[in-house]
């Protein structure tokens, strides 16, 4: 199995600390250790060096060298232009499976919390056994939810395809977005619904079969990525090529339209560290639930979160369900609830040519 670890995102919602320039998966957000150093180390147990590679933009390519200076270059996939998860996703299929016809692949993100790294590899482990029977499935692995999430997609449990290794896999029946609080609150009672965590494993042909059903102009130009490799022009027709793909999630792309769809429950207590609220999903607070990565002096402040440099007092009076977040040339303060809401301030700050702050 090749295992990808994708680390082309932004992750604007963690911004201030979060830039172009240097995106949350290589930060450390959760420990000594980056986001993307932590996901490389997770599956060293069953990905080897000869396996593991990483996708990313040409913005990013010298921060993954820096930070992971054991990749070899020919296993660093560079992405010439920000297209989102679908091209992502198509260009290391189309290289993947011209270097190693046949292969299965572990795409995975380099931005989540996995508190179980053993119960991760096993599963994806049973993944790939279960190709061996299923090489037309497409496989994602669903996380036990823990409660009503608004910020995160679902996966509804269809009936149990097979049992791999004592791990059951279950067909899928729908995907549904974020949906409101009641919604999901029904979704969690129901015993039905898992958390969709973005993490696959497949066979990189059959991904690219399903672009040649649903998407034929992005597989012809993957299909001609894929020639391209050994012939002395893969980066030149990849920097000519690749930015015609259309920007696209893998979800919307071919994700959600495959009929072959299914599912592994994982309790690998699992957080995506996408919105600074949260953080507290995957790092301890204290007794009235604050998370302070600073010094911080707080008076009768509960459910708080605040990052900020280590030389700085912060001091909070009153204060609860907030997030502050204090950077060299920005301070960003908003309520726990409305943390979804900073890509806005981005926005905004691009549309009044104040992009240097992104």
């Amino acid at each position: 199995m090749k295992f990808v670890i994708r680390a082309g995102g932004i992750g604007t919602r963690l911004w201030p600390f979060s830039r172009k320039n240097r995106p949350k998966q290589f930060h450390a957000m959760a420990g000594s250790t980056t986001m993307l150093q932590d996901a490389v180390a997770r599956i060293a147990p069953i990905g080897h060096g000869e396996d593991v590679f990483v996708s990313t933009g040409e913005a990013m390519a010298d921060l993954v060298r820096t930070q992971l200076p054991d990749l070899s270059a020919e296993h660093l996939l560079i992405e010439p232009a920000l297209r989102n998860t679908g091209p992502a996703v198509g260009l290391e299929c189309a290289l993947l499976e011209a270097r190693f016809p046949g292969c299965v692949v572990a795409s995975l993100g380099s931005d989540h919390y996995i508190g179980k790294n053993e119960e991760f590899c096993r599963l994806l482990q049973a993944a790939e056994a279960a190709i061996e029977s299923h090489p037309d499935y497409l496989f994602t692995l669903g996380v036990t939810p823990t409660r009503a999430e608004t910020g995160y997609g679902y996966i509804r449990r269809g009936a149990l395809l097979e049992t791999v290794r004592d791990v059951e896999i279950h067909a899928v029946d729908a995907f549904t977005e974020k949906p409101d609080i009641a919604r999901a609150q029904e979704y969690v009672e129901s015993g039905q619904y898992l958390w969709n965590s973005n993490m696959f494993v497949w066979k990189a042909q059959t991904v690219l079969n399903l672009f040649a059903r649903y998407e034929p102009e992005m597989y012809q130009i993957l299909e001609r990525i894929g020639q391209a490799v050994g012939s002395g022009r893969e980066r030149e027709v990849i920097a000519e090529a690749y930015p015609q793909l259309k920007a696209v999630a893998i979800d919307n792309a071919i994700i959600e339209r495959a009929e072959k769809v299914a599912t592994i429950e994982s309790d690998i207590e699992w957080g995506d560290i996408g919105t600074w609220a949260a953080l507290t999903d995957v790092l301890p607070t204290d007794e009235q639930g604050n998370l302070f990565s600073a010094q911080v002096v707080a008076l009768d402040s509960q459910n708080t979160t605040v990052y900020a440099p280590s030389d700085k007092v912060v001091a909070l009076i009153g204060m609860e369900d907030v997030v502050v977040v204090d950077t060299e040339d920005a301070l960003l303060i908003c309520k726990k609830d409305e943390a979804q809401r900073v890509r806005d301030v981005l926005e905004t700050l691009e549309k009044s040519g104040e992009s240097r702050y992104s």
